[in-house]
């Protein structure tokens, strides 16, 4: 009676585990945030009106390691006009802000810059800034 007894709880104990192994696999692997958080991004000090050229940048897409809590804009190290700003999702998406607090891109999307170079970007998503 015993030797039933700890059989069948050998094969309980295995079934929950077996069970509680497989749930994890759904889980995320990094803690996500409570609510939306701001990320770095970096942005050109404010300045007075200048002329943006009409010098189109290749389009670079946004790529956010959530686990590592980097953003990387297909390689380039580009410096947004002044009012930009970046926050990452409950969901652990990244959203790029407009100074207005329209979103102009999200992780994955391919994003227009324009300017002399991408040290100095003044146009976002077609948008003179």
């Amino acid at each position: 009676m015993i030797k039933r007894f700890q059989a069948l709880f050998l094969a309980a104990t295995l079934a929950v585990g077996l069970a509680g192994c497989s749930m994890g696999e759904e889980d995320p692997t990094y803690p996500l945030p409570p609510a939306p958080i701001a990320v770095a991004l970096a942005t050109q000090p404010p300045s007075g009106p200048a002329t943006c050229p009409s010098t189109e940048l290749a389009a670079v897409r946004v790529e956010w390691d959530a686990t590592h809590r980097s953003l990387s804009l297909g390689g380039q190290k580009a410096i947004f006009p002044a009012g930009f700003a970046a926050r990452e999702l409950v969901s652990g998406r990244l959203e790029v802000l407009a100074p207005n607090g329209t979103v102009v891109a999200r992780d994955g999307d391919m994003l227009r810059l324009g300017g002399p170079d991408y040290m100095h970007v003044c146009r976002v998503q077609g948008v003179e800034y």
